[in-house]
């Protein structure tokens, strides 16, 4: 009953809320407008922080839109679990289709359900309430291709708008995107959702130089095998002078804005209101002049990264055909990413020596 009237109580105050999830290693948002309108940004793995109970101890019973940044499974992997249990008026995607189960079951269960489905271009607006606006900044009608991960380069960006007040939500977006929305005249915005879990590939100088983040929010999960949040990307994130807030330190982070004010709170931790201001963010001659798509080759000599490996790359190495290909997939997607390639050896068909010829053209991120 108290979360009842906490509810209409921010609906009569033109109080827009936004919750970064606490989902451990993934990304998970869900935006709630004065009037009740809802919209969902990743799902997270689904694995241990089921996204419907988050819903329903809000007393949400339907979603105006879900997006899916990326398949990645640490961002769709529990859109299945909500599209299942709760209505869904409008599904966005980047368009990009990955070959994993979580994206299958995803995107059988949005046809099997007839939930409107919209590719996500950069231009398109959708339009809540209380002039609150949603922005799709990211993918652009051509793909990135080539990239380091063409799945985390074509992640959607949205840009929403509460009066004077902008979140971004940039998903696993790395160089390569950050560089193109510079250039194509990204504006500075007071909430940044940091990329890619605070990993070294996001937050690159001339991206943060643009964005001038007041807030700066990242999802991730404690002690995670990945190294994130990157020693560099939190140095550059610092320099910005940005209040830095974390799901792996503080649980679930809930913002609420008015439309000038930005009140941060946390399952463990409380923030003063955030005033508006402008930030002045150093930056090198050099770093203006980052060329716009600038690719990673040193993770590239090693080819394709293993753990978001497609069909075709993993047919491409020699003994792999299609059966190992599809059985190292579906191992992936049933036991999360690999920290060794030596795990392969538990696939069956791949031993020791073609564990070795999968490591010699990939490299594990």
């Amino acid at each position: 009953m108290l979360l009842y009237i906490t509810l209409i109580a921010s609906a009569l105050a033109g109080i827009l809320n936004v919750e970064i999830l606490d989902v451990g290693q993934g990304d998970s948002i869900l935006i709630r407008s004065p009037a009740g309108k809802t919209v969902l940004i990743d799902g997270g793995t689904g694995r241990k922080n089921n996204i419907v109970d988050y819903l329903r101890a809000r007393q949400i019973e339907e979603l105006n839109m879900m997006v899916a940044t990326h398949a990645h499974a640490d961002h769709i992997g529990g859109l299945d679990e909500v599209l299942a249990a709760i209505p869904v008026k409008l599904f966005l995607d980047s368009g990009l289709p990955h070959t994993t189960q979580s994206y299958k079951k995803v995107m059988n269960l949005v046809e099997n359900k007839n939930i409107k489905y919209m590719t996500a271009k950069a231009g398109r607006i959708f339009r809540l309430d209380d002039g609150i606006e949603l922005k799709i900044l990211h993918p652009q009608d051509a793909l990135l291709r080539s990239t380091r991960s063409d799945l985390n380069s074509n992640s959607v960006v949205i840009r929403l708008t509460h009066k004077n007040n902008c979140f971004l939500f940039t998903g696993d977006a790395e160089e390569p995107t950050e560089h193109l929305l510079v250039q194509k005249g990204l504006e500075p915005c007071k909430v940044l959702k940091v990329s890619h879990h605070g990993s070294n590939h996001s937050s690159t100088p001339s991206f943060l130089k643009a964005v001038q983040p007041e807030i700066a929010l990242i999802s991730l999960g404690a002690g995670n095998r990945y190294g994130h949040p990157g020693t560099e990307s939190m140095k550059r994130l610092k320099r910005t002078g940005a209040a830095i807030y974390r799901t792996d330190l503080l649980g679930t982070i809930q913002l609420q804005s008015d439309g000038n004010q930005i009140t941060v709170t946390s399952d463990r931790n409380d923030a003063k209101p955030i005033q508006s201001k402008k930030v002045s963010i150093p930056i090198s001659k050099s770093e203006m002049t980052e060329p716009p798509i600038k690719k990673d080759t040193s993770s590239q000599q090693n080819g394709f990264n293993i753990n978001t490996a497609t069909q075709s790359q993993l047919e491409s190495i020699s003994g792999i055909g299609p059966k190992k290909a599809q059985a190292i997939l579906q191992f992936l997607e049933s036991n999360g990413p690999i920290q060794s390639h030596s795990e392969l050896q538990k696939v069956k068909g791949i031993g020791a020596k073609t564990a070795a010829k999968i490591a010699a053209q990939s490299y594990i991120e």
